[in-house]
C-alpha cells in the first residue's frame, strides 16, 4: 500500500482522521487561504462511500473557524485585527470588503464569497468588525459551505467509483488526477479575468 493510500485510508476511515479533517477545515476558514477541496476532492473520489462523512467533518470545522474569526474581529478589531491586516498589506482589501457587508447585503456577500474558491477570511473578519448579525453570518456560511462540501460529496459518490474503475483501482492515480483538476480550476479562478 502506497503512502498516499495509507493517508487517504486513515483520513477517510478513522475517527481521528475526521478530527484532522475538521482541524484542516478550521485552519482553512481562519489562517490558511488555500481551498480545502485540494485535499478533500481526491479523498472523496478515492472513498466515495465516505464522501458525506468527510463533508460533514469539514463542514463542522469550517463553521467553528468562521465563527472564531467573526468573534475575533467583533471583540478585538482595533487592537489585533486591524494592525495584523495592515502588516500583511490587506487593510485596503479588508476595508473594501467591510463596505460590502451592510446589514442588507451581509448574507449575500458572505454567501457568495464563501461559495467561491477565494479565501473568505476577509469576509468573516469583516462581518465581525461591522457587528453584523451572527445568525445571518452563520446562515450564509452554513448554506454556502454545505453546497460546496456536500455537493462535492455528491459528485464523489456519483463519479468516484467510475474514476477508480478507469484508473484500474489505483487510488494514487485518482488522487493525483483529481488534485490536478482542482488545482487547474483554482488557478483559472484566480488568473482568468472576471466578467466584471
Amino acid at each position: 500500500m502506497s503512502v498516499i493510500d495509507r493517508i487517504t485510508d486513515s483520513l477517510a476511515r478513522e475517527e481521528s482522521g475526521k478530527r484532522r479533517l475538521a482541524a484542516l477545515s478550521f485552519l482553512e476558514a481562519t489562517v490558511v487561504p488555500i481551498p480545502l477541496e485540494t485535499v478533500v476532492a481526491p479523498l472523496m473520489a478515492a472513498h466515495p462511500k465516505r464522501a458525506y462523512t468527510i463533508a460533514g467533518a469539514i463542514f463542522a470545522g469550517c463553521l467553528v473557524g468562521a465563527l472564531a474569526f467573526y468573534l475575533l474581529a467583533l471583540a478585538l478589531y482595533d487592537p489585533v485585527v486591524a494592525p495584523a491586516l495592515d502588516r500583511l498589506g490587506l487593510l485596503g482589501d479588508f476595508d473594501a470588503m467591510r463596505e460590502r457587508l451592510s446589514d442588507e447585503s451581509l448574507f449575500w456577500t458572505v454567501f457568495l464569497v464563501s461559495l467561491t474558491p477565494a479565501p473568505f477570511q476577509l469576509a468573516t473578519l469583516g462581518a465581525g468588525a461591522v457587528g453584523g448579525s451572527v445568525a445571518t453570518f452563520m446562515l450564509a456560511v452554513a448554506a454556502s459551505r454545505a453546497l460546496r462540501y456536500f455537493g462535492l460529496g455528491f459528485l464523489a459518490k456519483r463519479f468516484g467509483p467510475r474514476l477508480l474503475e478507469a484508473a484500474g483501482g489505483r487510488t494514487q492515480l485518482v488522487v493525483k488526477g483529481v488534485v490536478a483538476l482542482v488545482l487547474l480550476y483554482v488557478a483559472a479562478s484566480f488568473l482568468l479575468p472576471s466578467g466584471g
